[in-house]
């Protein structure tokens, strides 16, 4: 997994890194509010699960997890917070957390509860729609082969999400910058290009093929 720890205790900081990656999970980390703002804004859909610490030199860590989830994102939340309080608990669980650990814990148990967090984040829901041999929650932008979820980025995401809409059609290069983009972004046709060459890639083993149709855009075919 991906996995971003921001811990503005030196010493737990560097021990949770050491453990993490010795479990086999790529970690990123961030010592203050600022950092972890930078890192999870860069690239949202990078992180599986976020260990979060509550209290930051520059501010609370429940500030990145409601920007998180007022962004519509569903990566997985743990928080390690020092507070024993039943209201600051809840006030973390309401804010959108998955879970939380109180100061201090045992890397087992640590271990244990980003195991049940991403379990939970990846089980299928009920109600799907389908896309050839892809099943698609939309209220999630999530897409699923054979029981598992496609790891897909989230312009990837959208860019499948607008090949289901088209619906066999061919969608325009300029309608597919729409989908991506906002209207005051400066963006060339070749940054389109990009994420149709790594969503051909995500989609090579589920039979589904991204035709260019030159000078046109581009159709998708399952």
């Amino acid at each position: 997994m991906n996995l971003l720890i921001v811990e503005d205790t030196p010493s737990l900081l560097m021990s949770l890194d050491r453990h993490l990656r010795s479990q086999g999970h790529t970690v990123d980390l961030a010592a203050d509010l600022g950092t972890a703002l930078s890192l999870w804004r860069s690239e949202p859909d990078r992180f599986d699960v976020i260990l979060l610490d509550e209290n930051l030199p520059d501010g609370l860590g429940s500030t990145l997890l409601a920007e998180v989830r007022a962004a519509g994102n569903d990566t997985g939340v743990l928080v390690l917070t020092a507070r024993s309080q039943v209201h600051d608990k809840v006030h973390l669980l309401d804010v959108g957390a998955d879970d939380y650990m109180t100061k201090p814990f045992e890397f087992p148990e640590l271990d244990a509860r980003i195991r049940s967090i991403h379990r939970r984040r990846q089980q299928k829901p009920s109600g799907l729609e389908t896309f050839g041999p892809l099943e698609f929650d939309r209220s999630q932008s999530i897409f699923w082969a054979a029981g598992e979820q496609v790891q897909l980025r989230h312009k990837e995401a959208q860019l499948l999400e607008a090949f289901v809409d088209a619906k066999g059609a061919i969608c325009t290069k300029a309608r597919l910058i729409q989908k991506l983009y906002r209207l005051d972004d400066d963006v060339s046709e070749n940054a389109v290009e990009v994420h149709i060459g790594r969503l051909r890639r995500r989609l090579a083993d589920h039979n589904i093929r991204i035709e260019t149709i030159r000078g046109v855009g581009y159709q998708c075919h399952v």
